[in-house]
């Protein structure tokens, strides 16, 4: 076994583990002198990442946890509250705490999401903290969001982050005041933000880049690399691609292609999402490796199990492979940007781009009917112009 260290890493076998003792003047809000996390790697460069990521998220709610010591120490000190604490604006309100909401939401929100969602969530609330107390719903004010914007633009944070923040404080206020029957909140709806940014268009690879980083995925032949060839000729999202099953694969059909459903322990982004992606070229080279490798029923198995799914652990190393070998530029949601350019480039219908890749269709008449068949679909992914080279004619399980 390990011993501590700057990173607060210990080892455990191969195994690194996050290990950290609960500050002397904290040890009264703790059920543990020291935190101890498993982090699931072998690998230094991960355990430290993840080690940062923890340390920031501790000292957040720390912070929090001192500045609520203080304030109870200068009530004793002057025998009464400087400003309405949380039990007397409780008496004045009807809603529940934010500290007791934050539960709620999380329990009837929560489930089936990714843990990421829970953690987003504390974390939007633990910004909230640093800038106004532990209220009730109903006793949050404008002057409340602007001071969580103000905090947020001084720790740095982009114009869609402090967004993302304050829609989650936003969500979760809104979706509790409704369960306990009150009003809805307009204390943290419409924040100005300042003028919008010009957003930074993500990188598109030529076509030059997507022929190498696809040869590149044939000779390198490992989990990663069929996760990226599939992404490369059917545009899924990361996150449709990594929660596949054995059974949302079909190639015992004229026309190969995968079913993307929800998963109980995986949401789709949107309605639209679900849909059938028939499989040709590197795509389908890359689901036969997989599946012929898998040990269970998932096709990724290195980076989903019945209890987690590592789409952040593989992202990041699909990231710096493609840096590194392809682009500076590239990422791997750049595969997506250039799928839907290469299905224009062959004058494909708006219509049949959207269903391919899961985007929003526009029109209540697109909603009608039974849609495109797999074949038909398979027709114009096939048009792809440059589904040649080692992928012409790879157009069928049996290829």
């Amino acid at each position: 076994m390990g011993h501590q260290n700057a990173h607060y890493l210990k080892l455990k076998g191969r195994t690194y583990y996050y290990s950290r003792r609960v500050p002397k003047g904290l040890h009264k809000f703790s059920q543990v002198p020291r935190i101890e996390v498993c982090l699931h790697t072998t690998a230094r460069s991960s355990a430290l990442r993840q080690s940062r990521i923890l340390s920031a998220e501790l000292e957040d709610q720390w912070t929090i946890l001192r500045r609520r010591e203080r304030n109870d120490r200068i009530l004793k000190i002057f025998g009464g509250p400087l400003e309405p604490t949380a039990q007397a604006l409780k008496s004045a309100a009807n809603g529940p705490l934010m500290s007791e909401a934050l539960e709620t939401y999380l329990e009837l929100k929560g489930a089936g999401r990714p843990q990421t969602f829970a953690a987003g969530a504390r974390r939007s609330v633990g910004y909230l903290w640093e800038v106004s107390e532990d209220k009730p719903l109903d006793a949050y004010e404008r002057s409340d969001a602007n001071a969580l914007r103000e905090y947020l633009k001084g720790r740095g944070l982009a114009q869609d982050s402090i967004a993302r923040n304050l829609t989650n404080v936003r969500a979760i206020i809104n979706f509790v005041l409704r369960e306990c029957g009150l009003q809805p909140s307009q204390a943290f709806s419409g924040v100005y933000l300042g003028e919008p940014c010009m957003k930074v268009k993500r990188y598109v690879p030529t076509e030059y880049e997507l022929r190498k980083l696809q040869s590149l995925c044939r000779k390198k032949d490992d989990e990663l690399r069929w996760l990226l060839a599939l992404i490369s000729d059917t545009g899924m999202r990361l996150s449709e691609a990594i929660v596949l099953c054995r059974s949302d694969v079909i190639l015992d059909a004229p026309h190969p292609f995968v079913r993307i459903e929800p998963k109980p322990w995986r949401r789709l982004k949107t309605a639209e999402s679900e849909r059938v992606v028939p499989l040709v070229g590197a795509a389908l080279w890359a689901v036969k490796m997989a599946l012929a490798q898998s040990c269970n029923e998932y096709v990724f198995p290195k980076y989903c199990s019945s209890v987690e799914v590592k789409a952040n652990s593989a992202s990041a190393a699909l990231n710096k492979w493609l840096k590194a070998k392809v682009s500076e530029e590239i990422v791997v949601y750049s595969l997506r940007h250039a799928f839907r350019d290469r299905l224009r480039a062959i004058n494909c219908l708006p219509e049949i781009i959207d269903r391919l890749g899961g985007w929003p269709r526009v029109g209540v008449g697109e909603t009608y009917g039974q849609g495109y068949s797999v074949k038909d679909l398979h027709q114009w992914i096939l048009g792809l112009d440059y589904l040649e080279g080692p992928y012409k004619g790879e157009t069928s399980a049996h290829a």
